[in-house]
């Protein structure tokens, strides 16, 4: 039985959340269809509410979150781990990779990146601690096809594209019913962070301004934890768009799955207006999955989202009037259904986190694992 470990190296313990994105289902799903005895490991921390639907992995808490007493469980159980998984490039990854290199680890190594351009052209790649550290990954990926081609002709190693998926936690699938956008509100979504740094929401909110007098029974749905410093702007927002206050619907986050996987179902549109995301975040994959038509900023992954427009449309970064634009369109496009059908299509084609697994195991397999 191949032995994987995955600790999170900041001296701080996993988040919850975590366990319900890539960094915690990948190796989980790497246990439940390929067999893999999956250890995790953490400090002391919050409650784990969503670690009861990863049943079969190992949770590990130790006494405490520090660096040093990571490295103390990795010495003393180097010898029952096969391959360790790092995701991202921080200081404290390059950090613990150098550490197996010192103790002569010989299990195998593998990080999923995440980049977006502007990090990886500030990147001293080729200098060390950098290049030690790509140099001995075993098996590396990125989580878009774009920046994947872009690292590729960038750096010397080979760079894998395997895109964030969708796995839904509560039903235990990646595979969900489609809803036929008839059964559907006129709602356009927005899941996540509410913050205007990298999210851009007051540009999504300005374009809905625009666009609200063309789109009389459309409402805006925000969901997501609110940044402390933007109640003010948004309590400002609200009471100086009075007439269209009651058609913007902004809820501080949702934390039972579930509910939250019917609210995407609920929606026609999923609206992003990110200035920058590494890959395609897992708001999009689950809006894709559930058949949501995209209507987002053209970060580097948004190809990999809505192909050549027939899942959704596209607006420049932080442009509200093109934005705004593209929602009138949407909004009003009598072939919705049709694109729907195919941001169903393509999320369970690219999208499926199982399959993305699968397809990670048999890489593994064919480099000795």
């Amino acid at each position: 039985m191949h032995r994987i470990t995955s600790i999170v190296w900041e001296p701080r313990p996993w988040y919850n959340v975590e366990l319900a994105k890539d960094i915690a289902l990948v190796p989980y799903l790497l246990h439940k269809n390929h067999g893999c005895e999956v250890t995790l490991v953490t400090g002391p921390g919050e409650e784990y509410t969503y670690l009861e639907y990863l049943e079969g992995i190992n949770f590990v808490v130790l006494e405490d979150s520090s660096i040093e007493c990571k490295k103390e469980y990795i010495r003393k159980n180097i010898d029952n781990i096969d391959l360790f998984m790092f995701y991202g490039v921080t200081s404290h990854d390059l950090l613990m990779s150098e550490y197996l290199r010192e103790i002569g680890a010989k299990c195998m190594k593998t990080c999923a990146l995440d980049m977006n351009i502007e990090y990886a052209d500030r990147l001293v790649f080729y200098k060390d601690p950098f290049f030690s550290y790509f140099d001995n990954m075993d098996l590396m990926w990125q989580s878009d096809a774009t920046m994947t081609r872009f690292l590729n002709e960038k750096w010397d190693w080979n760079i894998e594209c395997e895109r964030n998926g969708y796995y839904n936690l509560v039903k235990g699938t990646s595979k969900v019913d489609y809803v036929p956008i008839a059964d559907r509100d006129n709602t356009i979504l927005y899941v996540g962070r509410i913050i205007e740094e990298q999210k851009r929401i007051k540009t999504l909110l300005d374009a809905f301004v625009i666009a609200a007098d063309k789109l009389p029974d459309w409402t805006l749905k925000l969901i997501g934890p609110i940044d402390p410093g933007f109640f003010e702007y948004l309590d400002m927002f609200m009471e100086y768009h009075l007439e269209i206050a009651d058609r913007i619907i902004v809820i501080d986050n949702i934390s039972d799955k579930e509910e939250l996987h019917r609210e995407y179902e609920k929606a026609k549109i999923f609206a992003s207006t990110s200035d920058m995301e590494g890959g395609v975040p897992n708001a999009m994959t689950e809006a894709l999955c559930t058949g949501c038509v995209m209507a987002i900023t053209q970060i580097e992954s948004y190809r990999d989202c809505i192909g050549n427009d027939e899942a959704g449309l596209s607006a420049p970064i932080g442009d509200a009037e093109r934005f705004s634009d593209i929602l009138v369109k949407l909004c009003t496009e009598s072939d919705l259904d049709k694109m729907s059908k195919a941001s169903y299509d393509r999320g369970q084609e690219l999208f499926n986190l199982e399959k993305i697994a699968g397809e990670i195991y048999g890489k593994l397999c064919a480099r000795g694992f």
